[in-house]
């Protein structure tokens, strides 16, 4: 697999604060399967958290929305905006499997991009060159 279509660790929100201000900055786009905030972080790549509740089912049904998410995210994030921290928050028809979570994803990351002031003011999708995270080691 070629290193720029990897999900590395540095494109994952992980810490509380980040999703806090995320969640402040009310950027959003909703449809029936995903709700998508966005905020602006001062880097030269996209960084996705998400949120799966309890209503969403059991631990395995929640890790395997959070699977397909994350996927969506890896196989569409050279066709996204740079300079993001995106929210995904799931809706219960997101564990179905014949539900379409990268078209969705994809549909409410670029709307949201629009809504919300980065530090990419065209919101320039990436471009072929590596400018994503790197694995040092």
């Amino acid at each position: 697999m070629p290193g720029r279509q990897r999900f590395h660790g540095a494109e994952r929100l992980r810490l509380r604060s980040d999703f806090a201000r995320v969640f402040e900055g009310k950027c959003k786009a909703a449809d029936a399967v995903l709700v998508v905030y966005a905020g602006a972080n001062d880097l030269t790549w996209s960084r996705i958290g998400i949120s799966v509740s309890k209503r969403i089912g059991n631990a395995v049904r929640r890790h395997y929305v959070k699977r397909r998410i994350r996927e969506a995210f890896r196989r569409s994030k050279a066709d996204l905006p740079r300079g993001l921290d995106i929210v995904c928050v799931a809706r219960p028809p997101a564990a179905d499997a014949d539900v379409d979570v990268s078209a969705s994803l994809r549909k409410l990351i670029l709307k949201v991009a629009c809504r919300c002031p980065t530090s990419d003011p065209d919101h320039t999708p990436r471009s072929e060159s590596r400018t994503g995270p790197t694995l040092s080691g």
